[in-house]
């Protein structure tokens, strides 16, 4: 009784930080993500490091007929550095193909507590980083213009943006399979709070299933894509995915600048 009445009150806490906050401006109704600061420092190799590496962080499934899961966390020392991570697992490709792909994109208020236009086409705030294949050179950055994506140089291989993937186990599967993480540091690409995001996955051996993502959107309709909330602490200890729905259920974001102090050194 007791675990339980701690894990109600951490839930409770969340909640309370969520509705001090102004509710955000359309997104796709029914997806959020909850991204918390991580208490497992991430190592960006492809793979579990270590067996909690992700287990600070909530999970989602793409939508669908992928077996495509993601993960996602942060660590901040504002305004130095705001490093977001994603872990992306295919626990069903177990096949190194040249197609296979993720891109994930941003539509994001340029700093904290601002508005996000949206809007039918990839807007001038918009972002996207496309990965194709096993290693950099399959990687590009598009930001948008207002009516379409344009290719950019804007970016800093391994500084701002990383990506690794490898073929491994995880807790998801004993089989190795498609493991991928990626960092992007947020105010490099002046990515504030609120942030809508789409994060989407293509297996090549899979070809039949097309390009899944979370949600099922276009890649050049930010009105379609789902909220990440940024949650000013970490996963409440016992957290059970009936407690995930509730706190996925309030379309809040919190209106913080990340306060985590610590040193820390369709396709294409």
């Amino acid at each position: 009784m007791k675990k339980f009445s701690i894990i109600i009150l951490s839930v409770t806490l969340v909640l309370g930080v969520l509705s001090t906050t102004a509710i955000v401006n359309a997104a796709k109704a029914g997806y959020e993500a909850l991204n918390y600061v991580e208490l497992t420092d991430c190592v960006v190799d492809g793979a579990w490091t270590t067996s909690d590496e992700w287990t600070d962080a909530s999970s989602y499934q793409l939508d669908g007929d992928l077996n495509v899961v993601f993960r996602l966390k942060y660590l901040s020392a504002y305004p130095d550095y705001v490093y977001e991570y994603y872990l992306i697992e295919f626990i069903d490709d177990t096949t190194n193909d040249a197609e296979d792909y993720i891109q994930i994109c941003y539509e994001a208020a340029a700093d904290v507590g601002g508005t996000i236009p949206g809007g039918s086409t990839p807007q001038t705030d918009c972002k996207r980083w496309d990965y194709v294949g096993h290693d950099v050179s399959g990687f590009a950055y598009y930001v948008g213009d207002g009516s379409a994506w344009v290719a950019s140089q804007g970016y800093d291989w391994e500084v701002d943006i990383n990506i690794v993937d490898s073929f491994g186990t995880s807790p998801e599967s004993d089989t190795p399979h498609l493991i991928v993480e990626v960092m992007i540091e947020h105010l490099t690409y002046s990515i504030g709070t609120p942030q809508w995001i789409r994060i989407a996955a293509y297996d090549a051996s899979n070809d039949a299933a097309g390009v899944q993502s979370w949600p099922e959107s276009s890649v050049d309709v930010p009105d379609d894509w789902g909220l990440s909330t940024a949650v000013q602490g970490s996963i409440p200890e016992g957290l059970t995915a009936g407690v995930m729905v509730v706190l996925s259920s309030a379309s809040v974001v919190v209106g913080s600048r990340y306060l985590r102090k610590r040193s820390k050194n369709q396709k294409l």
